[in-house]
């Protein structure tokens, strides 16, 4: 099976304007993520998907493939739909912008239970929450598992509950989906949107709200992502001090 992977970037955010191309030790954060992702020899390619030709010819500048995107996509996963249309691929990871830590073979995990089982069409690494003030925070968006590794709901709130907190395992939602490409294109063109979605601001819920299933894969070492502006400084700390994101960083500085 072919395996793509598309990043959607873009610099109009709300919280960090012009967020991918912030230099994490001297790197946009967009080419970071580009770069240890392309460290996986299991892809046909890694894409990056923009509206803004600023990414794009940074992108270009350092030897990547980027492509341009409509201006008016709300969510990311539309903006990556876009983008795979023409693309040959049989799966498409949506790997967000901003998670400059991602570990490559979480790549490779995602796609393994559609590898595997050719019911599963869409599967999203999750993390388990380990700092408990995370619970609390809108910026993380909590998940609830079912036994069987299958999201039941996402959310903003601190779910499943305040009185849960000592017997439960926390868990949140990383920015790394799987799909396969003819579910991505009806998920975008065909699933409606509803009310959970829009009070959540979590794309993933449309699939949930249509009555269709999402796979958890749980891996354990949490990439962190940049929200805000005082993260790059957390970031580069965990770069040159962790030794196997030192590793990282020195192959794809290169």
């Amino acid at each position: 099976m072919k395996i793509v992977v598309v990043i959607p970037a873009r610099m109009g955010s709300s919280r960090f304007p012009g967020k991918p191309l912030m230099k994490i030790l001297n790197i946009p954060m967009v080419e970071h993520v580009r770069r240890r992702v392309s460290l996986l020899s299991d892809l046909s390619q890694v894409v990056v998907a923009t509206c803004d030709k600023e990414i794009k010819d940074a992108v270009e500048s350092y030897g990547g493939k980027a492509v341009m995107t409509l201006a008016t996509h709300e969510r990311c996963t539309e903006r990556v739909e876009e983008a795979a249309r023409n693309i040959d691929a049989d799966i498409i990871v949506n790997v967000q912008g901003d998670e400059p830590l991602i570990d490559p073979e979480s790549i490779l995990a995602v796609c393994r239970p559609l590898l595997a089982d050719p019911k599963i069409q869409v599967a999203n690494i999750v993390h388990k929450i380990k700092d408990l003030s995370e619970i609390d925070s809108k910026h993380v968006v909590k998940v609830v598992l079912s036994r069987d590794l299958n999201i039941l709901y996402f959310s903003r709130s601190g779910i499943p509950g305040v009185m849960a907190k000592s017997n439960v395992t926390y868990h949140k939602q990383a920015g790394i989906m799987a799909f396969r490409k003819n579910f991505l294109t009806e998920f975008v063109t065909k699933m409606q949107v509803g009310p959970l979605e829009i009070s959540e601001s979590v794309d993933m819920l449309r699939i949930l709200e249509n009555g269709q299933s999402i796979k958890a894969v749980v891996w354990e070492e949490e990439s962190i992502g940049v929200d805000l502006p005082e993260h790059v400084t957390r970031v580069e700390k965990i770069i040159l001090e962790n030794p196997k994101h030192k590793i990282i960083f020195d192959k794809i500085k290169k």
